[in-house]
């Protein structure tokens, strides 16, 4: 398919119940659109700006085919074309690109034009996401 990048916005979800001093930055990023990837995945240093709280770790083969250990962070709002998910984030090593994959793209109901390069609405819920409950 190749991959893309489109224009994210990331926000602590956390914010809106934090004190004014431990709330993190809001974050606008290219990110590599890449159905390949399942999770929004985000560099060390937008973890940090965005004071998330490690959740977890999960192991993840990577693209060299590579197994690692990585951390998960949560929950953030990340924004694409109008349309918002809630979300955990895989914490990348410094430097590395963002990655937004499969689950966020899938409850935002966003769908991959693989001729235009770029994310559309779903045709069959154009106005707000529609979500599978089963």
């Amino acid at each position: 398919m190749g991959t893309f990048t489109v224009e994210i916005k990331v926000s602590n979800w956390q914010n809106r119940f934090l004190p004014e001093n431990e709330k993190g930055e809001e974050v606008i990023c290219e990110a590599v659109v890449d159905s390949g990837a399942v999770q929004l995945s985000l560099p060390a240093e937008l973890i940090e700006k965005l004071k998330l709280v490690e959740v977890g770790k999960v192991r993840a083969r990577t693209a060299d085919g590579g197994l690692h250990l990585f951390r998960v962070m949560g929950v953030v709002e990340v924004s694409v074309n109008g349309r918002a998910a809630q979300v955990r984030v895989v914490e990348l090593p410094r430097g590395a690109k963002p990655l937004l994959g499969a689950i966020p793209l899938e409850e935002m109901d966003l769908l991959i034009s693989v001729q235009e390069r770029k994310l559309i609405p779903n045709p069959e819920s154009p106005e707000m996401p529609s979500v599978p409950l089963y």
